[in-house]
């Protein structure tokens, strides 16, 4: 097995690297999710830098091509994650509606017939 450097192999690990940098530099999600995204992103460098490991895996399982071994959980997955994030908005507007209508409740001052009208 060798590895096979292409331009668009150099790009996608170039990609990689500056993708992987800065969610490292900017630690925007918890210290483990960054190991398993740096993991999964040195797991996709090796498939991308020896594809053969992704052929012989997609043909022991009876898939055609590596491409496609990659590719089924990944559309999976971004199905998934589309779903979830469509309930949480859904769950997040329902919140804010209800902190809306409470500060509104919270707010509201009583009007009766009998008390005279402000003016500026």
């Amino acid at each position: 097995m060798h590895p096979e450097i292409t331009p668009a192999a150099v790009v996608l690990l170039g990609l990689l690297a500056v993708l992987l940098l800065h969610d490292w530099t900017s630690r925007r999600t918890r210290q483990r999710h960054l190991w398993v995204q740096a993991f999964v992103f040195v797991a996709g460098g090796v498939l991308i830098v020896f594809p053969e490991i992704s052929r012989t895996l997609a043909r022991s399982v009876g898939i055609g091509r590596g491409v496609d071994f990659v590719l089924y959980p990944l559309v999976i997955w971004l199905v998934r994650e589309s779903l979830l994030t469509r309930r949480r908005r859904h769950e997040d507007e329902a919140r804010f509606t209800e902190m809306v209508r409470a500060l509104a409740v919270a707010n509201a001052k009583i009007v009766t017939d009998t008390d005279p009208p402000r003016t500026p």
